[in-house]
């Protein structure tokens, strides 16, 4: 507005009238000025208020409906999870403990749910995991209880695949009372179905509602003094007054219904808008659970969602009218100084004032909102960082830094694409960067490499938020990554791993620890002809080929099962019927609880191997007839030497007895009968050992007490001992275990040994065999050591490599069949024997005989 010049010098009655013709205009002037100036005030603060409301009222409630989304695309994913494991009519032991370590972990990682449940069809808990103390915990079967009779229950097992059960907001109750301190809870449940689309049961998942409540309070933080939640009934859910809240369930009348009567008829006829009445200004919107419902999943239906009463809450700010008709007087008290002081300018610089003071106001908002928003972007355990729209870093976080070794200082302010790009990749990150400013084309989600200060590169994943001014522009981008490079090399290795075993060209098989199939390499179809989806479910039973003993897959089972490695062989059934050899390294696979989870099995097929050592026995078999022959010859010579000689005996002797009569030759008679039977049982006994070795008796083992065999055979030989004069003593430690084996071929082997000794011992003085039995730890397992010694005539060195040979004998009479006999049984109690000299004289026999030999029948 012009100034008008000075006025001319005159009286001080026409001094006063200009003064007050000019004064009196400019209060008008003033008094518009200052009406309007209050009148844009007035309206632009409303218009703010409201617009803020409404902002912060809509926010809250998409927090709820976003919170209610991801639950129930968890509750969705764990059914059908769930559904997958096949439920079948009682949960297998390994079936319910795979559910609950999966819900261990589900619970554990999400952190939002007081209790997942899985229960039957009859309301039964099979499996229940209580949030507790900070962390999921699995409840034992004997504190599970029966919910058939509950609502929700009820109200989930009667919907069709895919529909969901949404409890309404209220406390949680335990023992029909309500749990203190205050619980609110929320539950979800949709029903499960086996494969033959029959319903099994039903997941329910317990919601923390104060979770719910906290994000509804954080998302309206800024009106967080005057906002709440109401129920469809006009019952508190949350209030500025916790006194309030809960009325429905707490017994007390307090509802916002009756408080606000007025403006809850109008609020209940609409799902959002802005209301005033003479308490004031009402803010409020709906929140239903349908469109969380169809965001995460379109398909699914929600039960009882016809009726609005049901799951409907009311997001409602109030502001009282007090607070409202308070911008009057709150003008007046910072501007009438300046409309007194200052006349037709104030108006101007009042103006001016007031844009700078809201000017200020904005900076110190959003200087404060930036330090906020970069402190907790310190405090996360991620790679932060922003960008300008030039790529320059203007911000970065002590992770990062730590992460790449770079300070802080030279950092921020350099760009992004010449300190943190590898060349390679520079043009595809320039390409990202000049598409900052088009939010359409510009990626939230990113994986690239990037480039420490010590030339290393790591893989990060960003997820990226664009940052607008006031006017909406784009004015840079801020990344929060993640390291992925140790994540990605193991998905490499894994992979390569993988590929390894698929182009094995051993057979690889992997069934769970009940021995059904879930993996065969391509070698295993290549071999036998069954595909993979031939194998996957089926039992390696399969491809049995019949020969293979009971017995035999008992000892595979029994080893495997006790985390030891087992190798053998098979003789199996390809798929056209052929047969074909392989061997076999079964081991256990473990668990991270050490526990056994599934079997390895690498085979190697040795059909051609097998057919080349049959070739090989069989000329072995060839080779052993013709030295069979041999041996045969040697025997008849031995037979034709030594029956001879005792039969001529023999013959002699009962002729000149038929010649002699009479009582003088009674005594001279006697004497050559004796000399007969001696030579009898010679043969006798040439002939048993010529039988035993060249028939041996089958095997017919059973458990026994050696100790016992050892008395019998020492009993069978007390004969010969005393005839010979030779003292015996034996010595047995005490709690010997029972042995497996034979009890007639053991105490034939111990005879001929004690035999043997009596024969060693035969023209020494003071003759003496000790026999000594005790405990065995060897290497290959519990066996008894048996040792007879003797101090007898000994064993010469030159002998000793042929003493178990059949028909070798150092004396002038005998078989030679002894010891081969010995070597014989011992072999079949898979037993070992050891032949040295005794100290000072004679020899020492050493015998091992397990205690659980395998034993061929």
């Amino acid at each position: 507005m012009p100034i008008a010049p000075p006025p001319s010098r005159a009286s001080k009655l026409g001094l006063l009238k200009r003064f007050l013709g000019i004064f009196l205009p400019l209060c008008a002037v003033l008094t518009v000025v200052a009406s309007m100036h209050y009148y844009t005030f007035y309206t632009t603060e409303r218009n703010t208020i409201e617009a803020s409301e409404s902002l912060n009222v809509n926010l809250a409630k998409h927090t709820i409906v976003s919170d209610i989304s991801s639950v129930i695309s968890d509750l969705l994913f764990l059914a059908k999870h769930v559904e997958e494991q096949g439920l079948p009519d009682d949960l297998t032991h390994f079936d319910e403990r795979q559910i609950t370590k999966e819900f261990l972990v589900f619970a554990e990682k999400k952190g939002l749910y007081d209790q997942i449940r899985y229960l039957n069809s009859t309301g039964m808990e099979i499996v229940r995991i209580n949030f507790s103390g900070g962390k999921p915990v699995r409840v034992v079967r004997r504190y599970l209880q029966n919910k058939g009779n509950r609502y929700y229950f009820k109200k989930a097992l009667s919907q069709e695949r895919g529909n969901i059960y949404i409890s309404p907001l209220d406390l949680n109750i335990e023992g029909e009372s309500i749990e203190y301190p205050l619980k609110p809870m929320l539950r979800f449940a949709t029903p499960v179905f086996d494969r033959d689309g029959e319903k099994k049961g039903v997941i329910v998942l317990n919601y923390f509602g104060d979770r719910l409540i906290d994000s509804f309070k954080r998302a309206a933080a800024n009106i967080l003094d005057h906002v709440q939640l109401v129920n469809s009934d006009g019952y508190w859910l949350s209030s500025p007054d916790s006194n309030n809240e809960w009325g429905f369930m707490l017994g007390h009348n307090k509802t916002f219904s009756a408080e606000y009567k007025l403006a809850w008829e109008r609020i209940n006829r609409s799902d959002s808008g802005q209301i005033q009445t003479p308490d004031g200004l009402f803010t409020y919107a709906t929140v239903s659970p349908r469109p969380a419902v169809m965001d995460s999943a379109p398909t699914t239906q929600l039960l009882d969602t016809s009726i609005p009463k049901v799951h409907k809450w009311k997001v409602i700010s109030h502001i009282p009218t007090k607070k409202l008709s308070a911008s009057l007087p709150f003008f007046i008290q910072n501007h009438i100084t300046l409309y007194i002081a200052m006349f037709f300018l104030i108006a101007l610089i009042t103006w001016f004032l007031a844009y700078a003071q809201n000017q200020h106001r904005l900076a110190e908002a959003q200087r404060d909102y930036e330090q906020r928003f970069r402190h907790t972007l310190e405090n996360i355990d991620l790679a932060a960082i922003a960008l300008n729209k030039n790529g320059e870093v203007t911000f970065c976080n002590d992770y990062f830094l730590g992460m790449t070794g770079w300070h802080r200082s030279e950092v921020v302010g350099k760009n992004w694409l010449d300190q943190f790009v590898p060349e390679n990749l520079k043009v595809e990150v320039i390409n990202i960067i000049t598409h900052i400013t088009d939010p359409t084309t510009f990626p939230s989600h990113y994986e690239n490499q990037v480039k420490t200060k010590d030339g290393q590169i790591r893989l990060i994943s960003w997820n990226n938020t664009l940052s607008y001014d006031t006017t909406g522009n784009v004015i840079g981008v801020t990344g929060i990554g993640e390291d992925i490079t140790e994540s990605k090399r193991a998905e490499e290795e894994l992979r390569k791993l993988s590929s390894a075993v698929e182009q094995s060209p051993s057979i690889v098989m992997i069934t769970d620890k009940n021995g059904q199939i879930e993996y065969v390499n391509p070698k295993f179809t290549e071999v036998s002809g069954y595909t993979m989806e031939e194998m996957r479910g089926n039992n390696p039973r399969l491809l049995k080929s019949g020969e293979t003993s009971k017995d035999e897959y008992a000892s595979l089972w029994r080893s495997i099962k006790q985390g030891k490695e087992w190798r053998g062989e098979f003789h199996n059934r390809r798929k056209n019927g052929d047969f074909y050899w392989e061997a076999a390294a079964i081991s256990a696979i473990r668990n991270q609880d050490g526990e056994i989870a599934h079997f390895l099995a690498v085979k190697e097929d040795i059909t051609e191997r097998k057919r080349l050592e049959s070739e090989v026995a069989e000329r072995n078999r060839e080779l052993s007839r013709s030295q069979a022959f041999a041996v045969m010859g040697r025997m008849a010579s031995m037979i034709a030497h030594d029956l001879r000689n005792p039969l001529s005996s023999v013959k002699m002797t009962l002729q000149i007895i038929g010649k002699q009569t009479g009582p003088k030759f009674q005594t001279e008679n006697d004497e050559l009968r004796h000399i007969s039977l001696e030579q009898i049982r010679y043969m006798e006994d040439i002939l048993s050992d010529l039988l035993t070795y060249s028939k041996p008796d089958a095997m017919n083992p059973e458990w026994i007490d050696l100790e016992r065999v050892m008395d019998m055979a020492i009993g069978l030989s007390q004969l010969r001992l005393e005839e010979k004069n030779v003292k015996l003593t034996a010595e047995y430690h005490a709690g010997l275990p029972t042995v497996l084996g034979d009890v007639t071929k053991l105490r034939q082997m111990l005879s001929n040994l004690i035999t043997n000794a009596i024969q060693a011992t035969e023209g020494v003085k003071n003759a003496l065999i000790a026999i000594n039995m005790m405990l065995d730890l060897g290497q290959h397992g519990t066996g008894i050591r048996i040792v007879i010694e003797d101090n007898g005539c000994g064993i010469e060195d030159v002998d000793a490599g042929r003493l178990f040979e059949p028909f070798f004998t150092t004396r002038a009479r005998g078989t030679g069949l002894g010891l081969a006999i010995v070597k014989r049984i011992l072999d079949q109690h898979r037993g070992s024997i050891h032949i040295a000299h005794n100290t000072p004289r004679g020899t020492s026999v050493t015998l091992v005989l397990p205690v659980n030999p395998q034993i061929d029948s």
